[in-house]
């Protein structure tokens, strides 16, 4: 079981920004975090070792550089969540967590809609807020079938 905070909003208004401050308030406490983004580009660089590999079939690429792993796959490689809080950036269409949006056009299902001065203001509050007890192996299947 993990705590969830999802983050929605237009493009550029700010998302990640909220995403950094919870994250950094949440291991300044202690916990564990895992953060999962949502995008609509690829984000391995044509012409690149690692995007070759995975051109050339391999089904996972793991990439080491600048003091952190990337994995590359077609499908999710995690068995677990190992955290304490999951910060979600995306998946509009669905209620994952304590869903924060940023900006105009709100969906249905959020529970906070603010401007991006009023959520950085008081990340604590999210973290207060946050979806608790969601189970982590759902989450993961939810996440591998997008």
């Amino acid at each position: 079981m993990v705590c969830v905070v999802q983050i929605t909003g237009n493009k550029d208004v700010g998302k990640t920004a909220l995403a950094e401050r919870i994250i950094s308030l949440a291991r300044s406490l202690g916990y564990r975090v895992v953060a999962v983004k949502q995008s609509h580009h690829v984000p391995d660089v044509p012409d690149k070792d690692s995007y070759r590999m995975r051109a050339a079939g391999a089904d996972v690429v793991a990439l080491r550089g600048g003091g952190v792993w990337a994995v590359y796959s077609d499908r999710l490689p995690l068995s677990r969540i190992d955290a304490d809080l999951v910060v979600i950036e995306g998946f509009r269409d669905a209620k994952l967590g304590f869903k924060i949006h940023i900006g105009p056009n709100p969906p249905a299902d959020a529970d906070v809609v603010a401007s991006l001065e009023d959520a950085l203001r008081d990340p604590e509050e999210f973290l207060r807020r946050a979806k608790c007890g969601v189970d982590a192996g759902e989450l993961l299947a939810f996440l591998a079938a997008r």
